[in-house]
């Protein structure tokens, strides 16, 4: 059984989680209520733009790089090695993702970001800050996960809520039109969560100067994979809108449907937190059997909250969509029951894709969310009728990472030797 400790500290990480969660919804919700009418439609499409680049530069680069500090440390730990060169190392790697996205950010401007942000210098450089508090906090994220210091980890999720949302209510209470204001007051979030964990950070001196290698590999192997889950995830109704120009309503429901369907699987994202650190001990020790004991626990108890999620969701999804949403209409019971169990499904695949990364198999995790994203994407665009299309993409392109991802444990399983305890070139397949 999994200890009602464990549990605890999920159910802490899923709390704070859902603070940021909400602060995110609640930007969104001021800024629409301050700047409204057609003369405000620029400066909300641009707040709008912001916060969507920094949900993507966040879970979408930058996670990568917990995971993957996190696996290290939790490996150097087990063998009791120091752990300020991985964290050093993780560091650097942090500054390089950074300066790569500065650069990127600095060629998009002119050709199609400064459009995107009504081409306000502000909001440019809250874009650089968010950049910039995203790697600052993953890196410690993931330097806390793989010493399995959850509370200060959870800290982080509600110091970044809180500066998220606060300083936006008062520019409410003060009726500040400024949207650079805004911006920079969502922005400046994750750099004081970095901030607010930093004395925790402190890890004693060694006299140790090598890096450990294969970090750098390891981290472009994750971020490719989290890359496309967040394509698995996110642009079905995307595509449905485009192949809809005409129906405009119908894209509108199944988009709202989509995100209500895919609730679990934002609160899900402590459970890898969690997970990640267990599994790349057992690893690093080589007890497999442990490592395999704690993989099918987990996939046991997230199989069954998801079952609960999926008889939630048909039971109150068409309530829920019609009258929280507003959707024009009810969404179909089926639609509900389709879209809720692929969500069960990419969490599944999302609980064994951490065994992997413990076993120092980044690249059999990309390679299982290759598979899945050409299938998915095949069928999402190929399929002749949109939302019959969306729903069964959806489906079978995370089938297919699971099948790739659980066979690649399999196989790493019987390898022996294999584990983080491995040499990064010969462990990783």
């Amino acid at each position: 059984m999994i200890p009602a400790r464990r549990l605890g500290t999920a159910a802490h990480l899923a709390a704070g989680l859902g603070v940021l969660g909400a602060a995110g919804y609640a930007f969104v919700a001021v800024v629409g209520h301050v700047f409204h009418g057609p003369a405000d439609a620029g400066a909300l499409s641009a707040l709008i733009s912001l916060y969507m680049l920094v949900n993507i530069i966040g879970p979408g680069v930058f996670a990568a790089l917990e995971q993957e500090t996190s696996r290290a440390v939790s490996s150097a730990a087990a063998r009791g090695e120091p752990l300020r060169p991985v964290a050093r190392r993780a560091a650097v790697l942090a500054l390089w993702s950074f300066a790569a996205l500065v650069a990127v950010v600095l060629v998009a401007w002119p050709l199609v970001l400064g459009r995107v942000l009504e081409w306000r210098p502000g909001l440019f450089a809250a874009l650089l800050v968010a950049i910039a508090g995203s790697g600052a906090v993953y890196w410690a994220r993931g330097v806390l996960g793989g010493q399995q210091r959850f509370t200060a980890y959870a800290r982080t999720l509600y110091v970044e809520g809180a500066v998220r949302l606060l300083p936006c209510l008062a520019l409410l209470v003060f009726a500040l039109e400024e949207p650079s204001a805004y911006g920079f007051a969502f922005a400046v979030g994750s750099a004081l969560a970095a901030l607010s964990v930093w004395p925790a950070l402190k890890l004693p001196a060694t006299e140790v100067t090598t890096s450990p290698d294969g970090m750098g590999r390891s981290l472009l192997y994750l971020a490719g994979a989290i890359a496309l889950s967040q394509l698995l995830a996110n642009i079905a109704p995307v595509v449905v809108t485009y192949r809809l120009p005409h129906d405009l309503v119908t894209a509108a429901v199944f988009g709202s449907t989509f995100v209500l369907a895919r609730v679990p699987l934002f609160l899900f994202a402590p459970v890898q937190a969690v997970l990640l650190p267990q599994v790349t001990r057992a690893a690093a020790m080589g007890r497999h059997d442990e490592l395999t004991r704690k993989l099918w626990q987990v996939l046991g108890l997230v199989a069954g909250l998801g079952a609960l999620g999926l008889a939630g969701c048909v039971w109150l999804g068409p309530w829920a969509a019609e009258h929280l949403f507003n959707t024009a209409y009810r969404p179909s019971v089926a639609t509900l029951a389709l879209l809720g169990t692929a969500t069960l499904v990419m969490m599944l695949a999302l609980v064994v894709q951490p065994t992997l990364v413990a076993l120092a198999r980044q690249r059999t995790v990309t390679i299982g969310w290759i598979a899945g994203s050409i299938v998915f994407l095949v069928v999402l665009v190929v399929g002749p009728e949109p939302i019959a299309a969306a729903l069964v993409a959806q489906l079978v392109g995370p089938l297919v990472v699971l099948a790739v991802l659980l066979v690649g444990v399999l196989r790493a399983l019987r390898v022996p030797g294999t584990g983080v305890g491995a040499s990064p070139a010969t462990g990783r397949r």
